[in-house]
């Protein structure tokens, strides 16, 4: 129709070389050029009318990608008012894999801290010290500006505010007036019957946007999975590759919480090619109730019927006073810990450790007031320590142990500090000393022993060993700490402790090498020798509460030494569940699980 109204306005003006301008065509042809703008008119009238109504099915499309593109407005206006803790942790490999293991991680890296909001964007505000070198000290930011351009040039530049990016798909316009949305088909993500489209953004939106396929619950019609890719504004800029994962955390509530990113030939600098696998997790949404918080409208006035006692002096005794005061020091550190989002609450995880930690104490004969407890550190680095009475493993540590044997040598380490009776500082009794900002948690808190102190607990855990149910199996847990030793100096920062003090120096094992003596040789080609699990084996974390729950992951037969990847990265796939019905009025998600 518009080929027609032109060729109509060409046959109607006057031939001349410039072209007819309103004034001219009034001036010398009034009457023709109303002529013309009637028929122009009525002729898009009449190709409004013929063009045909959108399909039902369409409709239906748009409708799911509008109420999805609001709830993604929503959910972003909700994160900006959240404080979550995120984590990153980086792997890289080598660029020719081993015909035979397949690729081996070579260096890795690490960043934690809380999701902030501030200038119209999503940054990681970090919780972890910035050592520099003493060059770098001394020259400032002269040195940035020296060895920024070789940086470049020569290394990966990574920055953790690059990996905030991949929470969401586009956060400023992910809609239809700015994507293609194509439908696939229906398919599932974990036990969600979802719909599947690919998605590409419009020429003119094409910086920055995202590149991929995304899945979309069919009840409330919310985004819960998304894979691709962020689409850059030049050779400058580098985005990678991302498959992100949502939980529902609350009654229609689908929070970020897992996302995996996956590279094999990214090149950068000059003709140097990346490989690398990472996992981000979010965790501590709702850290309001953590750490025995309770809200003014929970507290209780004491009515007439509550009585004092008979007022009198009472002391309690020396020794029972030094107890109290310790413990309120344990208990103070263990709760500001918890309110920070680094520690996950008693739950069954813990259960288990205490079990292996009892059948240590009672085949020893100890006796230990107050009661041994274990607590779980959510930081992925391998690590172990005490507070007090507590025992704390990092959920990287449970989760790459491949037995119980190897999980009570852990434990026996710290039992021995507790047994040699070697607490923190009692001036963590004072609560003021943990009125602290979240982000100086792990600089201020000094949970470390001295060099004496752990010599000392490693000779009393072997003794513990050795009288223990496990005395039998310490070969097994001997072929842990070999795994350990081989990968320690290719993974610097899994093995960089936050809190308790470092497993290796120069590169030499500091604690439990007697074991070491007895650990049959490690085969990295037998299938039957499993001497470490991957990241991510065991434990998954409730991202609201920060509860946590052991998977019985079904056993998977090895079919090649590749299959083993001990303390390395895979991909992350949780079952994907809805909350329950019974729990729909409270904000408590769902268990998920996380298989590698």
């Amino acid at each position: 129709m518009f080929r027609i109204a032109q060729s109509f306005l060409t046959m109607m003006a006057p031939s001349f070389s410039a072209p007819p301008t309103p004034r001219r065509l009034m001036g010398h042809h009034p009457a023709r050029a109303l002529v013309a703008a009637a028929c122009c008119l009525a002729l898009c009238r009449a190709a409004r009318a013929q063009t045909p109504a959108p399909h039902p099915e369409q409709a239906r499309a748009d409708a799911i990608l509008d109420r999805m593109a609001a709830h993604e407005r929503d959910l972003i206006r909700r994160m900006q008012h959240l404080q979550p803790r995120l984590e990153v942790y980086l792997q890289d490999f080598r660029s020719n894999p081993n015909p035979e293991l397949g690729s081996i991680p070579v260096n890795d890296r690490y960043y934690l801290g809380r999701l902030g909001f501030s200038d119209k964007q999503f940054r990681l505000l970090s919780f972890l010290p910035r050592p520099d070198a003493r060059w770098r000290r001394w020259l400032g930011p002269i040195g940035d500006l020296l060895t920024r351009p070789a940086f470049r040039a020569w290394q990966m530049n990574w920055v953790p505010n690059g990996f905030v990016r991949m929470l969401f798909p586009d956060p400023a316009h992910f809609d239809r007036q700015h994507y293609r949305f194509q439908f696939v088909r229906r398919g599932l993500a974990g036990h969600l019957t979802c719909y599947i489209f690919d998605v590409a953004p419009r020429r003119r939106y094409a910086r920055g946007g995202f590149m991929g396929r995304i899945w979309i619950e069919h009840r409330h019609d919310y985004l819960v999975r998304y894979d691709g890719v962020l689409w850059g504004s030049g050779w400058t800029r580098r985005y990678m590759h991302f498959d992100g994962w949502r939980v529902e955390s609350g009654p229609r509530l689908w929070l970020p919480v897992y996302i995996y990113s996956e590279e094999n030939d990214f090149r950068y600098g000059f003709r140097r090619t990346l490989r690398y696998r990472a996992q981000i997790r979010l965790w501590g949404y709702d850290l309001l109730h953590a750490g025995r918080r309770e809200s003014l409208t929970h507290i209780r006035i004491e009515g007439p019927q509550i009585k004092d006692p008979p007022p009198r002096v009472q002391l309690r005794s020396p020794q029972h006073a030094r107890q109290l005061w310790e413990e309120q020091a344990e208990n103070n550190v263990l709760d500001r810990l918890e309110r920070a989002g680094l520690i996950a609450p008693p739950g069954p995880v813990t259960q288990v450790l205490e079990k292996v930690t009892s059948n240590l104490i009672v085949s020893n004969n100890l006796q230990l007031r107050p009661e041994v407890r274990c607590r779980v550190l959510l930081t992925t680095p391998l690590e172990s320590f005490t507070i007090g009475h507590t025992i704390v493993l990092s959920r990287g540590l449970i989760d790459t142990l491949p037995n119980e044997p190897a999980l009570a040598a852990m434990l026996s380490h710290e039992l021995a500090h507790i047994v040699l009776d070697q607490q923190i500082s009692s001036s963590y009794a004072f609560t003021d000393r943990m009125m602290i900002p979240d982000s100086m948690v792990i600089n201020q808190l000094q949970l470390r022993d001295t060099r004496r102190e752990e010599r000392l607990a490693g000779r009393r855990a072997w003794q513990l060993l050795e009288h223990s149910p496990y005395r039998a199996q310490l070969a097994e847990a001997g072929l842990f700490m070999r795994a350990l030793q081989v990968a320690g100096p290719s993974l610097p920062h899994l093995m960089r402790p936050l809190f308790g003090n470092r497993m290796f120096h120069r590169g030499q094992l500091r604690r439990l090498h007697q074991l070491l003596a007895v650990a049959t040789p490690l085969q990295p080609k037998n299938l039957r020798q499993i001497a470490a699990l991957p990241l991510g084996s065991r434990i998954a974390v409730n991202p609201w509460t920060d509860d946590l729950s052991l998977e019985n992951h079904r056993p998977i037969d090895l079919f090649s030494a590749r299959d083993k990847m001990p303390f390395e990265l895979a991909p992350l796939f949780p079952v994907l569940n809805r909350l329950p019905q019974k729990t729909a009025s409270t904000p408590s998600p769902a268990r998920t699980g996380v298989h590698p």
